[in-house]
C-alpha cells in the first residue's frame, strides 16, 4: 500500500485556535491491556521517524469526519485532536479499522469470561481471536499480515500453549495457502509490486514467529526454501542500493564439499538443512532482543535436532569413521587434504553442543577409541600445521572444556604405552607448541587448555569450598576420581613441569631477564597464568617445586620487566603463594627475604598505578592475617622494613601493619613474662606432680601451701565474717593459715589500696600446674589463664578431680561455704589435701 495516501497533518484545539505539531505517515499498532488488546493509532514523523502521536482507540470514543479529509475526536474530554489527511482514500482507510477495533472491543467485552480473581481470562482471548486467514491475493496481503500480526501478539497461556497459533498452524498444513503465497512472491517479483514484495516480508518473517514447528518445517522444505530467502530479501529497511541476492549467494557459493564420502543421502540432505537454516536465523532473521530470546525457538529447534540425527547417524557409521581418521594419519597427506579433513573433524565437533552431557560423551569416547587424541597431538606437533593445526587447537580446546578427565585419562593412557619418548606425552605437545608458537591466539588457546586440565575438578573444589564453611555438611568426591587426578599431578610433576618451566629459567637465569622483548613476555606471562592455577589447586606437589627449586626467587625477577602486565603476574604469583597461608611457604620466603624486590618495586614505582595497587594489596592482605596465619610474616616485614615501609603514608595499610606487629610483640612479651614468674619456685621443672604411692612431691606441697598462690583471689569477700571456714581452717596442714588469711583480706579491703600490683598479680598467678611434665611451656594456654585472671578473679583454679562421690560432697561444701560468705577456692584445695591421695588425679590445663 503506498504510505503516501495515510501521511496526515495533526492539531491539537487550544481554545479558539488549532496548534500545528506535526506532519507524517498514520499507522495502527496493537497493545495488550489490563481490558484485552486494544488498537493504537500511531504518527510517525516523516522528518525523524519520530512519534508524534499515540492514541489508544477506546469503544466509546466518537470519530467524526469533517469535510474530505479531517479526522476529528475528544479524549477524555480534555483536549480535542484533529488528523488531517492528504487523500480522502487514506481517510477511509484509518476509519475502517477504526470502526473495526471498536467492534472487536465490545466483543471482547461482552464475550470474555473472568477468572476467580475477577482478570479477563486468557482462554477467552484465544477462542474468540478468529484462526481464518483472508483469501490468498495480490490485493489481502495487508489484511494477511496484520492478521498474523494479530495472533502473534496474543499473550500465551498459563501453561504456555497458545491455541490460536496451534489452530493456525494445523490449517496452514492442511492446506496449500504457504505455496499459494509463494506464488504471489513470483508474481510481485515479475511485476515489481515493491509493496507487495515488502508485505510479503513481513507476512514470511510472521510465519516463522509463530514459532510452530510444522509451519518452520514447511518453509524449510526444498519446495518452498529458496522463495523464502526471496521474500526475506525484501526488507523494507534496506535500501536498494545495499540489498543482498542471498538467494544467488546459496546457490552459487555455498557448496557442500565432501571430504570424507557419505552415502546415506538423507545424511547429506540434512547437513544441508542445518546450513540454510542457520543462515536464515543468523543473517535474514532480526537479532532478538534480550526478552525475545525465545523468539525463533522453533527455527533453533530445527537446528539443534537435525545436528543430533547427524551426528548420531554417523557416530553409528563404523566405516565412515575409520575411513576418516585413517586419511587425518596419513603421513603423505597434503596440507590442503590435511586442512579439509581437520575442518571437517571440527565442525563434526560443534555440531555436539546441543546434544545433552551423556550423549556428548559417548560421541567422544567413540572417537577417542578411533585414535582422536593422536591425531591432535601429531597436528600439535608439526612446525607449519597451517590451518590443520589452529583446528585441532580448537578441537582440543573444545573437548578439554566439556570433560577436562577425557584428556586426562589420554594423558595417563599415554604414558603407560609410551614411557620412552617424553616429547610424545599429549601435555609436553601442549606445551612445546605454546612455547614455540607465534600466533599469540594458538598459545593462548593451548594456555587455557592446560589451566582447565591442571584446574581442579568441580567436586573436589565444592568439596575444598565446604571444608571452609563451618556450617556446610561436607561431601566426599568421588574416590576413584581424586586418585586419577593425583595421579595424572604426579605424571605432569614429572614428566612435564620442567617443559613447562624451561622458558622462564632461561629467561630469569640471571638478577635481570636475559629478554624481555613483547613476544617473551607474553609467553612468560601465560606461564605464569599456569603456575597460579598450579598453586591454588595443588597442595604438596607446587610446594615442593618451588622450595626445592627456588622458583620464587626466579619469579620476582621478572618485577623488572618493561612490560607492566609481566610485573603484575608475578606479584599474582607471590600472592597466590601467600594466599595458601602454608606455614612451608612462608618460612621459605622469610628465610630468603623474597619481599625485598616487592618494596623496592613499591618505592621506585610511584602512586596510583596497578603495579602499586597490587603490591598494596599483597601487603593489606599480610596485615589483616597478622592474629591469625600470618604472624612470622608480619613480624619478618616490620624487623626488615619498618623504616622504609613507615615513610608510605598515602594509604593506612602500613601504618596499621606495623601498629598491630608492635602490639603482638607486646603480646607475646608479656606472655613469656608471665611464663617465667609462674614458673619459678619449682625444684626441677619436669619433676612429676605424683609419687609413686600416690602422695604429692615436696615443690607441689610446697605450692599449695604457698600464701602467694591464693592470694590474688582472697580480695573478693573482703566484708566476710571468717567464723565459717574457722573449722576447715583448724584442720588445715598450717596451722597459721587461718590467721594469715585473716590479714590478707584485711589488706585487701576496699578502704585498703585498689589492689596488688601487676608484677604482684603475674606472680600470685596459678601458673605452674599448666606446665606438663617433659613438655614446652604451651604459650596460648599461659595467656588464656593470664586473661581470665585479669577479667574475672572469681575462678577458681581446681588442678585436681576427684572421684563421683568426692565431687558431690565437695560441691556441696562449696555452696554451704558461698552461702556464709566464705573463700570457696581457698577451702576447696585445703579439703582436698586432707583427702586421700589415692583419689586424687592430676588434671592438665
Amino acid at each position: 500500500m503506498d504510505e503516501s495516501r495515510r501521511r496526515a497533518k495533526l492539531y491539537v484545539q487550544n481554545d479558539a485556535a488549532w496548534d500545528d505539531h506535526g506532519t507524517g505517515i498514520v499507522s495502527t499498532s496493537y497493545l495488550e491491556t489490563h481490558r484485552g488488546r486494544e488498537m493504537v493509532l500511531v504518527l510517525h514523523s516523516e522528518d525523524d521517524g519520530s512519534v508524534i502521536l499515540e492514541s489508544t482507540v477506546q469503544p466509546d470514543i466518537t470519530y467524526h469526519e469533517r469535510q474530505d479529509c479531517l479526522l476529528l475526536w475528544s479524549e477524555e474530554d480534555k483536549y480535542t485532536l484533529a488528523l488531517s489527511f492528504q487523500t480522502k482514500e487514506g481517510r477511509q482507510d484509518i476509519v475502517e479499522k477504526i470502526n473495526e477495533a471498536q467492534q472487536t472491543s465490545v466483543s471482547y467485552l461482552i464475550g470474555m469470561q473472568e477468572d476467580e480473581d475477577g482478570d479477563v481470562s486468557l482462554q477467552s482471548m484465544q477462542e474468540l481471536t478468529s484462526v481464518d486467514l483472508p483469501p490468498c491475493e495480490l490485493s489481502k496481503l495487508d489484511d494477511i499480515s496484520e492478521t498474523l500480526a494479530n495472533i502473534i501478539s496474543l499473550p500465551c497461556l498459563q501453561d504456555g500453549a497458545r491455541p490460536t497459533a496451534d489452530k493456525l498452524a494445523l490449517r496452514l498444513e492442511q492446506s496449500k495457502y504457504i505455496s499459494q503465497l509463494m506464488e504471489l512472491f513470483h508474481v510481485c517479483e515479475d511485476l515489481e509490486n515493491r509493496d507487495g514484495l515488502f508485505t510479503l516480508y513481513d507476512i514470511v518473517k510472521s510465519l516463522f514467529l509463530l514459532n510452530q514447528a510444522s509451519v518452520t518445517q514447511i518453509l524449510l522444505g526444498d519446495e518452498h526454501l529458496f522463495d523464502v530467502v526471496g521474500c526475506l530479501e525484501w526488507d523494507r529497511r534496506v535500501a536498494d542500493g545495499e540489498r543482498t541476492p542471498h538467494r544467488t549467494f546459496l546457490t552459487d557459493h555455498a557448496e557442500m564439499k565432501e571430504v570424507i564420502e557419505i552415502k546415506d543421502p538423507d545424511i547429506k540432505s540434512k547437513i544441508q538443512l542445518i546450513y540454510r537454516a542457520q543462515y536464515i536465523q543468523d543473517i535474514l532473521m532480526p537479532m532478538p532482543l534480550v526478552f525475545e530470546e525465545n523468539m525463533l525457538s522453533s527455527l533453533h529447534a530445527v537446528i539443534i535436532f537435525t545436528k543430533s540425527d547427524v551426528i548420531s547417524a554417523l557416530q553409528n557409521d563404523d566405516q565412515f569413521l575409520r575411513e576418516l581418521f585413517q586419511n587425518l594419519q596419513d603421513e603423505g597427506i597434503t596440507p590442503e587434504r590435511a586442512s579439509d579433513l581437520m575442518l571437517f573433524l571440527k565442525e563434526f565437533d560443534q555440531f555436539t553442543d546441543p546434544m545433552t552431557a551423556e550423549d556428548r560423551l559417548a560421541v567422544y569416547r567413540t572417537l577417542i577409541s578411533h585414535g582422536f587424541f593422536s591425531v591432535i597431538a601429531m597436528y600439535l606437533a608439526m612446525d607449519d600445521g597451517g590451518n590443520a593445526q589452529k583446528a585441532a587447537v580448537s578441537i582440543l580446546r573444545h573437548i578439554s572444556e566439556f570433560s577436562p578427565a577425557l584428556v586426562r585419562e589420554a594423558c595417563l593412557g599415554a604414558t603407560t604405552n609410551t614411557t620412552d619418548d617424553e616429547d610424545q606425552f599429549l601435555l609436553n605437545v601442549i606445551i612445546d607448541r605454546m612455547v614455540e608458537d607465534c600466533d599469540g591466539d594458538v598459545s593462548g588457546c593451548l594456555a587455557v587448555v592446560l589451566k582447565v586440565v591442571l584446574g581442579l575438578p568441580p567436586s573436589m573444589q565444592q568439596n575444598r569450598e565446604e571444608m571452609l564453611e563451618p556450617n556446610m555438611p561436607i561431601r566426599e568426591p568421588n574416590p576413584q576420581m581424586v586418585a586419577a587426578y593425583n595421579e595424572f599431578l604426579s605424571v605432569f610433576y614429572r614428566q612435564s613441569m620442567h617443559h613447562l618451566m624451561a622458558p622462564l629459567l632461561a629467561s630469569t637465569s640471571a638478577k635481570r631477564m636475559s629478554r624481555d622483548d613483547s613476544r617473551a613476555a607474553g609467553l612468560l606471562r601465560l606461564i605464569m597464568d599456569v603456575l597460579c592455577i598450579c598453586v591454588s589447586a595443588h597442595t604438596y606437589h607446587i610446594r615442593n617445586h618451588i622450595i626445592s627449586r627456588d622458583l620464587l626467587r626466579r619469579v620476582l625477577v621478572l618485577t623488572q620487566s618493561v612490560h607492566k602486565h609481566l610485573a603484575l603476574s608475578s606479584i599474582r604469583f607471590l600472592r597466590q603463594v601467600l594466599g595458601q597461608k602454608d606455614d612451608a611457604l612462608n618460612n621459605y620466603i622469610i628465610r630468603n627475604d623474597h619481599l625485598r624486590p616487592i618494596v623496592e618495586l613499591l618505592e621506585c614505582n610511584g602512586n596510583y598505578n596497578l603495579i602499586n595497587s597490587a603490591c598494596i594489596d599483597l601487603f593489606e592482605f599480610v596485615c589483616g592475617e597478622v592474629m591469625k596465619e600470618m604472624k612470622e610474616m608480619a613480624l619478618y616485614i616490620a624487623q626488615n622494613y619498618k623504616s622504609r615501609l613507615e615513610k608510605i603514608t598515602y594509604v593506612s595499610t602500613f601504618r596499621r601493619l606495623i601498629l598491630r606487629t608492635d602490639q603482638e610483640k607486646d603480646r607475646q612479651a608479656l606472655i613469656q613474662e608471665a611464663a617465667n614468674n609462674g614458673t619459678t619456685g619449682a625444684s626441677t621443672s619436669n619433676s612429676r606432680r605424683f609419687c609413686r604411692d600416690g602422695s604429692m612431691d615436696d615443690a607441689e606441697e610446697t605450692w599449695f601451701n604457698d600464701e602467694d598462690g591464693d592470694s590474688l583471689f582472697d580480695d573478693e569477700n573482703p566484708n566476710d565474717d571468717d567464723s565459717s571456714p574457722s573449722s576447715r581452717h583448724a584442720n588445715s596442714p598450717s596451722g597459721s593459715s587461718s590467721s594469715q588469711d585473716d590479714s590478707s583480706v584485711a589488706s585487701t579491703s576496699p578502704d585498703a589500696s585498689p589492689g596488688p600490683s601487676q608484677s604482684n598479680l603475674l606472680r600470685s598467678l596459678p601458673l605452674k600446674p599448666l606446665r606438663r611434665s617433659g613438655a614446652e611451656d604451651d604459650e596460648d594456654d599461659v595467656a588464656d589463664v593470664f586473661k581470665n585472671a585479669i577479667a574475672s578473679r572469681k575462678r577458681s583454679f581446681a588442678l585436681v578431680e576427684y572421684d563421683d562421690e568426692e565431687e558431690e560432697e565437695e560441691e556441696e561444701d562449696g555452696d554451704e561455704e558461698e552461702e556464709n560468705g566464705v573463700d570457696a577456692s581457698k577451702s576447696s584445695s585445703q579439703s582436698v589435701m586432707e583427702g586421700s591421695p589415692a583419689k586424687r588425679r592430676k588434671v592438665e590445663s
